[in-house]
């Protein structure tokens, strides 16, 4: 369901503004659809969800890997998530390195802040000059 609202939701609005071609793509849309469409760009423009977030719903639609399944899948040490990751990576290649890129900078923000915290406990209660 959220597949077909997001991939109606884009159909809409990758139209320009005020243009006859969105009135026409907003003409198609039944009542209910019109409704759903319209709360998720609520959605957005409030800052519940971003257009990534929309752009993973559409291609939940599409049995392509979303990033939260792509990180399960990289965390686990199951067999045969690696044939599942290469498969994916044949199928999609543009979408699999976004997802590792945004994967690694998350994992180097997490060393990061574990490395700051281990730093600052560890000179927490020392004088400046040991420091």
């Amino acid at each position: 369901m959220n597949a077909r609202i997001a991939e109606l939701h884009s159909k809409v609005f990758s139209t320009p503004r005020n243009s006859p071609e969105r009135e026409q793509a907003y003409s198609e849309l039944s009542e209910s659809d019109r409704t759903a469409v319209f709360n998720l760009e609520k959605d957005y423009m409030l800052g519940r969800i971003t257009r990534q977030d929309i752009a993973e719903m559409k291609q939940e639609g599409n049995e392509t890997m979303t990033y939260e399944q792509f990180v399960k899948k990289s965390e686990s040490g199951e067999k045969g998530t690696l044939r599942e990751l290469s498969k994916f990576a044949k199928e999609s290649p543009e979408l699999y390195q976004q997802y590792r890129e945004r994967y690694h900078k998350e994992q180097d923000e997490q060393a990061k802040l574990h490395n700051r915290r281990l730093t600052e406990n560890t000179f927490k209660n020392k004088p400046f000059s040991i420091r």
